[in-house]
Parts: C-alpha cells; sequence; structure tokens
C-alpha cells in the first residue's frame, strides 16, 4: 500500500452490519454474498486512494458530523476520514432509516 493511502478501519458496529448482512444474504444466494463483498472491498480501496470520492450526505446534521457515505447495491456504507484514517461507521440497507442509525452512535 502507498504511504498515500489511507488506512480503513471499521468501527465495531459496522462489523456487526457486515456480519450481518452477509449471514442474510448467503442464506438466499452464496454467489451474491460473494458479488457484495468484492464490491464492498474495491469500493473501499478506492476510498482508501481517494477519501473525498463518497457523497456528502443532503441531512444537514449528518453533513455537519463529516460523514460521507458510499452507495454499493442497496446498501450505504458511511465513513468520516480522520487523519489518514478512514473510519467505516455503518453498513446499512437503504430502505433503513439511516440517520436514526447513526445519531445512535
Amino acid at each position: 500500500m502507498s504511504k498515500n493511502n489511507y488506512r480503513v478501519r471499521f468501527l465495531s458496529i459496522a462489523e456487526e452490519d457486515l456480519t450481518e448482512i452477509i449471514s442474510f444474504i448467503v442464506s438466499d444466494n452464496v454467489k451474491a454474498d460473494e458479488e457484495l463483498v468484492n464490491k464492498i472491498e474495491k469500493n473501499l480501496l478506492l476510498v482508501s486512494l481517494n477519501p473525498l470520492l463518497g457523497k456528502i450526505p443532503a441531512d444537514v446534521d449528518l453533513k455537519s458530523l463529516g460523514y460521507r457515505y458510499l452507495i454499493i447495491g442497496n446498501y450505504l456504507i458511511f465513513y468520516t476520514i480522520e487523519k489518514k484514517t478512514i473510519l467505516i461507521h455503518r453498513i446499512i440497507h437503504g430502505a433503513r432509516n439511516y440517520k436514526l442509525l447513526l445519531a445512535g452512535q
């Protein structure tokens, strides 16, 4: 990894989100599970190279907290940038009330 890359670190709640998502998908379709994990890994690599890649939320409260997000299929990956680290806060299905889930952190 280049010295210009940012380190990607999952908060424990984001790790739980990912585990739950994978468990849910794998019960239905193992191939879809692998595809989603590959897409997530690819996008996190891209964001480690360019932390400003993610969109800024339209919600004023989330924007003021410094959140950015990536859209991967039906899921939103919310992160913040702190020094040379991308902190993954949550991975949330887009149909859920993500503002409420992020406020609970």
